[in-house]
């Protein structure tokens, strides 16, 4: 990961001082059994990209591999490395973690979804929110949620009701409507499990965007349905 971490540095350096971080992968957890990818859902909005302004919501520390150089094909190798040590364990999703706030994971998790995107044929990446207390992902991605990942987890609405589907790049995202004070109370529900599971029938690679490790139980709640983290 050394050559990863120095091109991301000057990329860093050289574009506008955007924040690129870059992370050694690490992966936890039980294997699960391969499964054939169903069809995606029927989403609930259809946007042909993320808006690619410094104006308004979206923040552009989050979607920079859509561009070439250093930081972006950095940013592909490390997508090829968590791939491959995906299919090794016959595993479909990954949670991207950090111990704390404000150290990159819905950078490093937008990031990656987007590499895998540029990476794979047809709608097959996934890329969901579950840091329910204090989600960032619909901000980064400039979008207003209408339906959020958190009503699916809460029971209250079906998971393609959640679904935003963007064509540049061909991702499907599922973000948080609204901030969850309780948020470890629907972790630990039947419903998280099985919204897990039917993300990894649809979907070849599910990137998940995840709470701080050391301030709340949420992400080791989580981490007990997860196949793999990357640190």
């Amino acid at each position: 990961m050394g050559e990863i971490s120095e091109a991301l540095r000057r990329a860093r350096d050289a574009s506008d001082k955007r924040p690129a971080p870059a992370l050694d992968p690490i992966v936890a957890s039980t294997p699960s059994s391969s499964a054939v990818a169903a069809p995606p859902v029927r989403t609930s909005e259809h946007i042909d990209s993320p808006p690619r302004t410094r104006e308004g919501l979206w923040s552009p520390r989050a979607l920079f591999v859509e561009d070439h150089g250093p930081a972006a094909e950095s940013a592909r190798h490390l997508a090829l490395r968590v791939r491959a040590e995906l299919e090794r364990r016959h595993s479909r999703s990954v949670a991207v973690i950090s111990a704390l706030h404000d150290e990159g994971k819905t950078t490093v998790a937008g990031n990656l979804a987007i590499a895998l995107c540029s990476l794979s044929p047809g709608r097959s990446i996934a890329l969901v929110d579950l840091d329910l207390r204090r989600p960032s992902l619909a901000r980064a991605l400039g979008v207003t949620v209408k339906i959020g990942i958190d009503d699916v987890v809460a029971g209250d609405k079906p998971l393609g009701e959640a679904c935003i589907s963007f064509d540049q790049p061909l991702l499907d995202a599922y973000p948080v409507r609204q901030s969850r004070a309780s948020a470890h109370e629907l972790l630990v529900r039947a419903t998280l499990e099985s919204t897990l599971r039917e993300l990894e029938r649809r979907y070849e690679i599910v990137v998940i965007d995840t709470a701080p490790v050391l301030l709340v139980p949420d992400t080791p709640i989580l981490l007990e349905r997860m196949t793999a983290a990357v640190a």
